[in-house]
C-alpha cells in the first residue's frame, strides 16, 4: 500500500463536498444516488494509489470515510448558511437601525478604500431598545472615516470588540455565468455585512490569548520594520515583502494584484505550500549549519512554523501549508520515511476535519491540486541526475540543468493539474507562468529570505538591515515587473467559459491514465491533450452556463444585475455587442467587472465589444470599465461630456489609447445603423463650460430602435433633462424603458412617463440599497398606469429580445416573462404577462 491515507482522504473530501453542495438543493433520494455514484468512482480512484489491498477493505474504509465526510459537510452547510445571527436578522423588529454587536476579530484590521475592514465572529447583538441576544455568525464590517493609526493598531485578531453597526445581507448578483457570492461568503463564515460610522465608536472590550497577542505584536513589528527599510524605498516593494512574509496583502494595489494573477505568479505572494516549503528548508539547513542534530533541527523548525502560522494570520492557505510542513518535519524528527502523497493526504484530512467547507475553497483546490500534480508528475517527467564521478564543472552544469528542469516540469505539472480548476473558478487560463516561474520563484525566495534577514538584523545591526532592505526592494520590484509579459504577449492568458463537468471528468481520467505505464498510455495522452485544448480554447460545445445566441434578426438587450449600478449589454442582429456602462460599487474593493460583468458577458458569448458607452463617469457606471477595456478590446469608447480632472476617466482614456480603442464624443441626433438597428443619441448637447465634476444630467441618453420597438437607456438624467427631451423624442410605437437614475425620485416624472408611454420599465438597483431605489413614489407612478415593472434587485438580469415587431422580456432569477406585441390598429403596445 503506497498511499494508505488516500483511502480516507479521497472519499472524505468527496463526501464533504457532496454534503455542502447537495444540502437544500436536492431531495433525499438524489443525495443517496449521488453518494452511491461517488462511492463507485472513489473506490476506483483509490486503486490508482493502492497496491494489492483487498477490495473489501478498500470498500469498507472508503464507504465509512464518505459517510463521515457527507455528514460533516451537511452539518457545516447548515451552520454556515443558517447561523443564529441570520435567524435574528430575519426576525429583527426594524430594518436599517444600527445595533450594537460584540464579537472576536478574526483578522487584523485592514485598510481599504473608504475605511477599514474588520472581520468579526459575533457573539451577541443588542437592539436600540436595549434587548440583547447571544448569536453566532460572521460579519464583515467597514469602519468609515480616516482611522487613526492607534485605532488600527488596537484592532488585532483575537481581541473582542463592541461597536454600533448598520447590518445588511451581502450583495448578491443574479446573472448568467456568475457564481452566487452569498454562498461563497457563507462558506468563509460571513453571514452579514455592515458599516460603522467612525473608528471612535469601536471599543476594544478584551485582549486575545497570549499566543494571539504575541502573534499580533510580531505582525505589527514586522509591518513597521519592513515599511521602514523597504517601504521607504518603494511603497509597492514594501507591500510585496509584507505579503510574502506575513500574508498581509492589503498594501498591494489592485493593478499589481491583477497583473500577478493574469501572469500566473500570484501564488508566490500568497503564503502557501511553496513559501512554507522554502522557509522550512531554510530553517532546517540553517539549524544544521550551526551543528544542530538533524532530528532536533526538524523538531525546532516544526515548532517555529506553528508560531509562524499564527503570525501569518491563520488564513486557511497558511494553515494547510503549515500543517503539511509540520507533518513532514515531525516524520523526520521521528526518523520516519513515507510518501509525499501520504503527507498531502493527511494534511487534507486534517483541513477538512477542522473545517469541512474548506473542501470547496478555491485556495484549497488550487494548493492541493498543484501539489498533487507536482508530486505525481515530476518524477514521471524528470529523469536527470548528477553523476558523482563527473568533473566539478560538469556536475555544476548538470545540477543547474536538473534545477531548471525541476522548476519547468513542476510548473507544467501544476498547470496541467489546475487547468480545469482555474477555468471553472475564474473563467481564465494562463500559460505565462511556464516562463515567469523561472524568475518569480527565485525572486520570491530572495524577498522571503531577505525579509527574514532584515528582521533579524534590524535590532542589532541597522546598516545590515538597510542593505537587506535594498536587496528585498530590488527583488520585489523585479517580481512585479516580470508580470508585464502579459501586456507584451496577451495571448498567454485567455478568458474562457466554464468547462462542462463531463469534460473535467474526461480530463482528469485521462491525466491519471497518462501517469500509468502500459499500452493505453498514448491513448490517455491524446485524450488529455484534446480535453486540455477544449478547456484552453473555451470550445462552446464543451462549455457550461452559456446562453443560447439570439435568433437571426433579433436584438437582445440584457440589463445586468450589478447591484446599485448600471451595465447593459446590447447584442445586435449582426452579432456585434455594445456595452452601456460597466457597473461599479462605490466605496468598496469588490471587483464588479471580474466577478459579475465579464462572467455574464462570457455566458452571453461575447468575446469582443463593438463599443463601450460611458453614460457618465460616476463610480457605479465606470467602475468595471478598466477591466472591460483590457479583456474585451472594444473598437470604440463613446463619451458624452468630458470631465478632464476626473481621475477614473483619465485612467480610462489612457487605457483606451493603450488598447487602440477609438475615443469618440457623441452628441444629440448622432445615429449609427448596425445590423438593422438604429443607435440614436438624444443627449447631452455641447457643454457651455468645461466640467470640473461629474453630473448626472450630463448622461448620454441612448435609444436602440429596431423596427417598431424602441429601447430607451437614459443614464442618470433628472426631471429637467427629461422635460427638455419630451419635444424631441420620436420613439417607436412600442417602448421599453430602463428607468433613469435607478428609479430615483428625482427622475421618471409624470410628464416624461406620460409622453413616452412605456410598455414596460426596468429598474437597475441593488437589493436593500441605502438610497431606497426604486423610490416608492416612482413605482407608484408606473403602477397607476398599469405599466409592468422589472427590477434587477428582485428579478436579477432582465433579458429584452425583439425582432422589431414584438418584445419578449424575461427575468433571470425569478423566471418572469412578459410578451409585448404591437396592435396594428393602434399606436400603443398591448402586453400579456406569463409566468
Amino acid at each position: 500500500m503506497r498511499v494508505p491515507a488516500a483511502l480516507v482522504a479521497i472519499p472524505l473530501l468527496a463526501g464533504a463536498a457532496a454534503g455542502l453542495l447537495l444540502l437544500d438543493r436536492a431531495p433525499d433520494h438524489a443525495r443517496v444516488a449521488a453518494a452511491g455514484v461517488s462511492l463507485i468512482a472513489l473506490v476506483a480512484a483509490c486503486g490508482f494509489f493502492l497496491d494489492r489491498v483487498p477490495p473489501g477493505v478498500v470498500s469498507s474504509v472508503a464507504l465509512g470515510a464518505l459517510a463521515a465526510g457527507y455528514a460533516s459537510g451537511a452539518a457545516s452547510a447548515r451552520d454556515l448558511h443558517a447561523p443564529s445571527l441570520l435567524e435574528w436578522f430575519a426576525e429583527r423588529p426594524s430594518e436599517g437601525d444600527p445595533v450594537v454587536i460584540e464579537g472576536r476579530l478574526r483578522d487584523d484590521g485592514a485598510r481599504v478604500s473608504g475605511g477599514v475592514l474588520l472581520s468579526v465572529a459575533v457573539t451577541s447583538v443588542c437592539t436600540p431598545a436595549g434587548t440583547c441576544r447571544p448569536v453566532r455568525g460572521g460579519v464583515r464590517l467597514t469602519v468609515g472615516g480616516t482611522s487613526e493609526p492607534a485605532s488600527m493598531a488596537a484592532w488585532r485578531a483575537g481581541r473582542v470588540i463592541r461597536a454600533p453597526a448598520t447590518l445588511r445581507r451581502p450583495a448578491s448578483f443574479s446573472n448568467p455565468g456568475a457564481a452566487d457570492d452569498t454562498r461563497g461568503l457563507a462558506r468563509r463564515g460571513i453571514a452579514l455585512t455592515g458599516t460603522v460610522k467612525s473608528g471612535a465608536l469601536v471599543e476594544v472590550v478584551s485582549a486575545g490569548s497570549r499566543v494571539e497577542e504575541a502573534a499580533a505584536a510580531a505582525r505589527a513589528w514586522a509591518r513597521t520594520t519592513l515599511a521602514a527599510h523597504v517601504g521607504t524605498r518603494d511603497a509597492r516593494s514594501g507591500a510585496v515583502a509584507t505579503a510574502i512574509l506575513i500574508g498581509d496583502r492589503t498594501g498591494l494595489s489592485s493593478e499589481d494584484e491583477r497583473r500577478l494573477q493574469e501572469a500566473g505568479t500570484y501564488h508566490v505572494i500568497a503564503i502557501s505550500g511553496g513559501n512554507i516549503a522554502i522557509l522550512a528548508a531554510v530553517l532546517v539547513f540553517g539549524a544544521r549549519a550551526v551543528r544542530v542534530p538533524y532530528r532536533a533541527a526538524a523538531a525546532l523548525s516544526a515548532a517555529f512554523l506553528l508560531f509562524y502560522g499564527e503570525v501569518a494570520g491563520g488564513a486557511p492557505s497558511v494553515g494547510r501549508a503549515v500543517t503539511a510542513a509540520v507533518i513532514f518535519l515531525a516524520a523526520l524528527a521521528l526518523d520516519q520515511r513515507g510518501s509525499s502523497l501520504n503527507v498531502l493526504a493527511i494534511a487534507a484530512v486534517i483541513a477538512v476535519a477542522v473545517l469541512p467547507a474548506t473542501v470547496l475553497d478555491a485556495g484549497f483546490l488550487l494548493s492541493f491540486g498543484a501539489t498533487a500534480g507536482i508530486i505525481l508528475g515530476v518524477p514521471a517527467l524528470v529523469r536527470l541526475h548528477v553523476g558523482p564521478t563527473a568533473g566539478r564543472f560538469r556536475r555544476a552544469a548538470r545540477a543547474a540543468a536538473v534545477a531548471a528542469a525541476g522548476v519547468f516540469t513542476a510548473t507544467v505539472c501544476a498547470e496541467i493539474a489546475l487547468l480545469p480548476v482555474a477555468a471553472s473558478l475564474f473563467s481564465r487560463v494562463t500559460v505565462a507562468g511556464l516562463v515567469l516561474n523561472f524568475a518569480a520563484i527565485p525572486l520570491m525566495t530572495i524577498v522571503q529570505c531577505g525579509s527574514l534577514a532584515l528582521l533579524a538584523a534590524a535590532p542589532v545591526h541597522p546598516p545590515l538591515a538597510a542593505a537587506a532592505g535594498e536587496v528585498v526592494h530590488r527583488a520585489a520590484e523585479a517580481l512585479v515587473e516580470s508580470s508585464r509579459l502579459v501586456d507584451v504577449a496577451p495571448w498567454v492568458a485567455r478568458d474562457v467559459p466554464r468547462p462542462a463537468v463531463w469534460l473535467c471528468a474526461v480530463y482528469y481520467v485521462a491525466a491519471l491514465g497518462a501517469l500509468r505505464p502500459g499500452r493505453h498510455r498514448r491513448a490517455a495522452l491524446a485524450a488529455l491533450a484534446l480535453a486540455g485544448l477544449a478547456v484552453f480554447t473555451g470550445a462552446p460545445a464543451a462549455a457550461r452556463g452559456l446562453v443560447p445566441s439570439p435568433r437571426p434578426g433579433v436584438l437582445r438587450v440584457v440589463v445586468l444585475d450589478v447591484g446599485q449600478g448600471d451595465a447593459t449589454a446590447a447584442t445586435l442582429p449582426d452579432g456585434r455587442t455594445i456595452l452601456v456602462d460597466a457597473g461599479g460599487l462605490a466605496g468598496t474593493t469588490f471587483d464588479v467587472a471580474g466577478r459579475v460583468v465579464l462572467p455574464a458577458l462570457r455566458a452571453l458569448r461575447v468575446r469582443r465589444l463593438h463599443a463601450l458607452v460611458i453614460t457618465h463617469p460616476d463610480p457605479d457606471h465606470i467602475g468595471g470599465a478598466d477591466a472591460v477595456l483590457r479583456r474585451l478590446a472594444p473598437a470604440y469608447v463613446w463619451e458624452g461630456i468630458a470631465v478632464p480632472p476626473h481621475e477614473p476617466r483619465q485612467r480610462l482614456v489612457a487605457l483606451a489609447a493603450a488598447t487602440r480603442a477609438v475615443w469618440r464624443t457623441v452628441r444629440p441626433d448622432a445615429v449609427e445603423r448596425a445590423g438593422g438597428v438604429d443607435i440614436i443619441v438624444h443627449h447631452p448637447p455641447e457643454p457651455d463650460w468645461e466640467r470640473q465634476r461629474v453630473r448626472n444630467d450630463d448622461s448620454v441618453v441612448l435609444e436602440l430602435r429596431h423596427g417598431d420597438v424602441s429601447i430607451l437607456l437614459p443614464g442618470d438624467i433628472g426631471r429637467e433633462v427629461e422635460a427638455s427631451l419630451i419635444p424631441r423624442l420620436q420613439l417607436a410605437p412600442v417602448v421599453v424603458l430602463k428607468a433613469a437614475h435607478h428609479g430615483s425620485a428625482t427622475s421618471s416624472s409624470e410628464a416624461f412617463i406620460e409622453a413616452i408611454g412605456p410598455a414596460a420599465v426596468i429598474f437597475s438597483a441593488g437589493r436593500g440599497n441605502p438610497f431606497g431605489h426604486p423610490a416608492p413614489v416612482v413605482v407608484d407612478r408606473f403602477a397607476r398606469r398599469g405599466i409592468p415593472m422589472f427590477t434587477t434587485a428582485h428579478d436579477g438580469a432582465v433579458f429584452v429580445e425583439t425582432d422589431g415587431a414584438s418584445v419578449d422580456l424575461r427575468a433571470w432569477r425569478t423566471g418572469r416573462r412578459l410578451v409585448i406585441t404591437k396592435n396594428t390598429k393602434a399606436t400603443e403596445g398591448t402586453a400579456r404577462e406569463e409566468r
